[in-house]
């Protein structure tokens, strides 16, 4: 599991986030990266990982499951999981994804750190809050849309920007246990004849297109 910091927000400040990850069989890994929206830190980040696969010395020796990777960022991060996972060089590493409350399009590209939901190939997982989040519903429903591949958007009422590490913790977490580790009881979260998130009274706009389920 890669996470994507936001702005001038090292990995170190987001320790409960990893630790729970963690808790639920995953290897959480970041960086101190200040400025992550063109995804390449993060990238050279797994690059050590998948090298400490491959060490004898290494803690992590055998222990990462490389056909399942998943990548998630907050904010600027959220900006950067797209180019991360569109990267033409790095198309194929990663399993599946989740944006958290990314700029949107237009203000980033006026601020030149531009992404292109358009180009997701893999199954992705669109979140933000309704109140005074870098992205408004409508925005991210207007890049939900643009998305071709497999997807599940939904927007956490009341829940600001730097709310949402925290307030959409469990369906993140279902997500990548569905995706990556075939949890059955999981899945149901976000597919079925009725996924649990499209009823969940906390949620609003939720949206899944995950017809060609695997």
């Amino acid at each position: 599991m890669l996470f994507v910091n936001g702005t001038g927000v090292g990995a170190s400040r987001y320790k409960p986030v990893f630790e729970h990850l963690a808790s639920w069989g995953f290897i959480a890994i970041g960086n101190e990266d200040p400025s992550t929206w063109e995804g390449k830190k993060a990238n050279i980040t797994l690059d050590w990982l998948l090298k400490a696969n491959e060490n004898e010395n290494s803690i992590f020796y055998q222990k990462v499951d490389v056909d399942n990777i998943g990548i998630t960022g907050h904010s600027q991060g959220g900006v950067g999981v797209y180019n991360t996972i569109n990267a033409a060089e790095h198309k194929d590493r990663y399993q599946c994804a989740v944006s958290l409350s990314p700029t949107e399009e237009e203000t980033a590209a006026a601020i030149r750190i531009p992404y292109n939901p358009a180009q997701t190939k893999i199954p992705i997982f669109m979140l933000c809050g309704s109140n005074n989040d870098v992205i408004s519903p409508e925005n991210m429903t207007f890049s939900y849309e643009k998305v071709l591949s497999q997807k599940v958007m939904a927007v956490r009422k009341d829940a600001g920007h730097g709310d949402m590490l925290y307030a959409t913790d469990g369906y993140v977490t279902a997500w990548f246990m569905w995706l990556l580790q075939g949890d059955e009881e999981a899945a149901k979260a976000f597919i079925g004849e009725n996924p649990e998130i499209m009823n969940n009274e906390f949620y609003q706009d939720q949206k899944v297109d995950m017809m060609n389920t695997f």
